[in-house]
């Protein structure tokens, strides 16, 4: 059980770390993107796959964080990210604000997703391209509701089928 358990983990680890490479690819040329947006984009590919086929994409957990949704223990998954390289993070001015915005500087290895993981991480992309902050909370709070909640709290995956 230790192993299918190990081995389990390690698959959703992986996942986590090629959706999160994917996202930063595909939105490379966004106007602005930074790590809220790319928290926000993991979970609603999360919840709408959720929504749609009874599972996550990735497995991940989430929490009400001050403007969105957030994984939980981002920095544990992005660190090896930018340690070997696949990611950097570029402070830029946004409004005279800092936006720590994470750039893919290799491509994502999609091998371990089905085509039905990727159309739902593909929709999402799609329907909140050239969308603000504020637009991407407000479609982020109809599908997971993070509002509703306290900082901090768990966004379960049922929330995606409420309603």
């Amino acid at each position: 059980m230790t192993t299918i358990s190990r081995y389990t983990s390690g698959l959703v680890d992986a996942k986590l770390r090629e959706l999160i490479i994917y996202l930063c690819e595909r939105r490379i040329t966004a106007r602005s993107f930074g790590t809220s947006q790319l928290n926000t984009l993991l979970c609603l590919s999360d919840f709408l796959h959720y929504r749609r086929h009874g599972e996550s994409i990735t497995g991940a957990d989430y929490v009400v964080a001050e403007h969105g949704p957030w994984l939980v223990k981002f920095e544990l998954y992005l660190d090896p990210l930018l340690d070997d390289g696949s990611i950097v993070i570029q402070p830029s001015d946004l409004g005279g604000y800092t936006q720590y915005r994470p750039m893919a500087l290799a491509s994502a290895d999609l091998f371990g997703f089905n085509g039905a993981e990727i159309a739902s991480a593909e929709q999402i992309l799609r329907a909140t391209e050239g969308q603000s902050a504020s637009e991407l909370g407000d479609l982020a709070h109809s599908l997971t509701h993070w509002r509703d909640g306290d900082l901090g709290s768990p966004l379960p995956y049922d929330l995606a089928v409420g309603d």
